[in-house]
C-alpha cells in the first residue's frame, strides 16, 4: 500500500457502474490487491452469467475500486443474496490509498445492493498482513455484522520482498535443517507451462487424492480455464519438484497482485523421505522474490488445529512473516425481513457444509461446492 496520502474524501462524488464480463479481469489487474476469487475467469467456470455481477466504484470521476458479486436467489422468498469473497479490490497500483478508500468503496457497494434495492450483502474480508483488522473495522462502521468465526482461522504469510539469503535466514532452525536435507537429495524444481505442465500437475493431484482418499472440494477444475487467460499476469504459475526426472511434488501459485497465494499442492509417496515439500516451497519463494511486484506469499491455513502443516508453515514464515486470524463473513441487509431470510439461508448452507464431509464418506459421489 502506498505511503502518505490521498484518501478518499468524505463527500466525494461517488458513482457505481456495472462492468461487462469481458472487461472485468483487465480492470482488476490494475489493483495491487487483485486476487483469484475476484476474477471473472475464475468465477465463470462454476457459475452461470446471471449469477455474477461486477461493479466498479468511481470517486470524483476516478476509478477507486470494484467488486465481483456472486448472486444466489432464495426460492419463494424473493431475495437475492449478494456475496463477495475477498473483495472488493481497492488498492490501485501506483496510487496512495488509506483504509478510508476501502470504506468509501464498501459504502458505495452497500448502497447499490441494499439501499437502492431490497437486498442482502455478504462480504468475506480478505486477510491482509499490511492491514491487520482495518477491513473488518470498516465493515463494522458501515453496519455489517460478523457471522460465526472459523474453527481454524490461522493464516500464514511469508515475506518475499527479501533477498534469498535473508529469506533463508528467516526460516526456523528446523525448517533450514530440512531444506538442507532436501538439497542433499538432489531434487530439482522447475516452473512448468502449457498443456504438458498442466497434465503433470493434475496427474500428481489426482494420484494424491486416490492415495489419501481425500474428498476434494477445491476449485482446481477452474485451473485450465485460468491458464488460458489472455492476460498473462492473471495466469497461475505451476511448479514441479522432481528427483531423477520423477515428479514428487507440485504447487500452483496465484500471482495476480502484490500477494501471491498458494492455490493447490500435491505430493507423491516418495516426497516425504526426500523432503520434497521443502525444496518445492523454497523454489517458489526464490521465484517470487525475483518479481518486483510481489511482497507477500499467502500459504493459507491447515485442516485442523493439530495438523502438522501448522508447524511447516510457521517455520517457513519465520519472524519476518505474519500469522493472522482470518475473520468471518460479515453481512448487512436492507431491512429486517431481508436480514431474517438471509440469515436463514446462510444457516441452511452452513448445515449442508457440515454434513457434506460425513455424507461423502458414505456415498459413492463427490459433493462439490
Amino acid at each position: 500500500m502506498a505511503d502518505g496520502g490521498v484518501s478518499a474524501a468524505r463527500g466525494a462524488d461517488v458513482r457505481v457502474e456495472d462492468v461487462a464480463a469481458e472487461d472485468w479481469d483487465r480492470l482488476v489487474l490494475g489493483f495491487d490487491d487483485a486476487v483469484q476469487e475476484q476474477l471473472q475467469s475464475f468465477n465463470e467456470v462454476r457459475r452461470a452469467p446471471e449469477q455474477l455481477r461486477r461493479l466498479a466504484v468511481y470517486a470524483n470521476g476516478e476509478l477507486t475500486g470494484g467488486v465481483l458479486l456472486r448472486l444466489v436467489k432464495v426460492p419463494v422468498f424473493g431475495l437475492t443474496i449478494n456475496s463477495a469473497r475477498w473483495g472488493p479490490v481497492w488498492r490501485r497500483s501506483g496510487k496512495a490509498v488509506t483504509p478510508e478508500t476501502l470504506e468509501l468503496v464498501l459504502r458505495a457497494v452497500t448502497d447499490e445492493v441494499c439501499r437502492r434495492k431490497k437486498g442482502y450483502l455478504m462480504i468475506m474480508p480478505r486477510p491482509e498482513p499490511d492491514l491487520q483488522d482495518a477491513p473488518v473495522a470498516a465493515l463494522e462502521r458501515i453496519g455489517f455484522q460478523g457471522m460465526a468465526p472459523f474453527a481454524n482461522p490461522l493464516r500464514y504469510f511469508a515475506r518475499v520482498d527479501l533477498d534469498p539469503d535473508a529469506m533463508r535466514a528467516n526460516f526456523s532452525q528446523k525448517w533450514r535443517y530440512n531444506l538442507k536435507k532436501a538439497e542433499a537429495a538432489g531434487l530439482q524444481t522447475e516452473l512448468v507451462e502449457g498443456e504438458a505442465g498442466l497434465n503433470e500437475v493434475l496427474s500428481l493431484y489426482r494420484e494424491m487424492l486416490a492415495r489419501k482418499k481425500f474428498v476434494d472440494y477445491s476449485p482446481i477444475d477452474t485451473l485450465a480455464h485460468r491458464l488460458a487467460n489472455p492476460l498473462t499476469r492473471l495466469r497461475p504459475r505451476m511448479f514441479v519438484t522432481r528427483k531423477d526426472g520423477v515428479p514428487l511434488a507440485m504447487a500452483v501459485v496465484d500471482c495476480c497482485g502484490d500477494t501471491a497465494a498458494f492455490l493447490y499442492g500435491a505430493t507423491a509417496d516418495d516426497a516425504l523421505p526426500t523432503r520434497a515439500g521443502y525444496a518445492l516451497q523454497w523454489a517458489v519463494l526464490c521465484h517470487l522474490s525475483r518479481d518486483p511486484a510481489m511482497r507477500w506469499y499467502a500459504l493459507g491455513g491447515a485442516g485442523s488445529a493439530t495438523c502438522p502443516l501448522h508447524q511447516f508453515k510457521r517455520g517457513l514464515v519465520g519472524k519476518a512473516g505474519v500469522i493472522l486470524h482470518e475473520r468471518p463473513a460479515h453481512v448487512i441487509a436492507s431491512g429486517k425481513y431481508e436480514a431474517v431470510i438471509g440469515r436463514l439461508a446462510m444457516a441452511v448452507r452452513d448445515a449442508r457444509d457440515r454434513l457434506r464431509e460425513p455424507l461423502a464418506q458414505l456415498l459413492p459421489v463427490r459433493l462439490g461446492r
